[in-house]
């Protein structure tokens, strides 16, 4: 796999970016509207920006609610050709690490069906049944962002 370097899109550039990827993905090849795509919501969100070799390749869109104590994981798009690289991996890792350095105790996120199985190998499982959202079968799934403390080992005195 190619260098990938995964940071915050800040300026309105690596925003412009991270947008033109969910513009590639959902709106061009799974026929969401754009009015849905950009629902709002964009403004209080923090978006991530994935670039292999200084090209945007992947892009994610992190909210915090309730008082920030749940992150919500949204709009994860990675263009076709960088699929099978583990941009969406690499996205989802540092979203998680973002959610955990601002106070999250969980995560959650809505998937697409078909791609249920790689977030519950990243942790996440759905908790309820499918729904349509935006014309497309989803599943609710969360996780918790809480660090699971190592057994302690039992040191029996002689």
């Amino acid at each position: 796999m190619a260098a990938m370097v995964i940071s915050e899109a800040r300026s309105d550039d690596e925003r412009a970016q991270a947008f033109a990827i969910r513009r590639e993905v959902f709106v061009a090849e799974q026929g969401i509207s754009e009015a849905l795509e950009f629902d709002g919501l964009d403004a209080g969100a923090r978006h991530l920006l994935a670039r292999r070799h200084g090209e945007p390749v992947g892009s994610l869109r992190l909210r915090f609610l309730k008082g920030g104590r749940v992150a919500k994981i949204e709009r994860v798009a990675v263009r076709a050709a960088a699929r099978r690289d583990k941009v969406g991996q690499a996205l989802l890792e540092k979203a998680l690490a973002l959610a955990r350095a601002a106070g999250a105790g969980e995560a959650r996120l809505h998937a697409q069906c078909t791609v249920q199985g790689f977030y519950a190998r990243l942790g996440f499982t759905a908790c309820g049944p499918s729904f349509i959202e935006d014309g497309i079968l989803h599943v609710a799934m969360r996780r918790a962002l809480a660090e699971r403390c190592a057994p302690q080992s039992i040191v029996q005195a002689r």
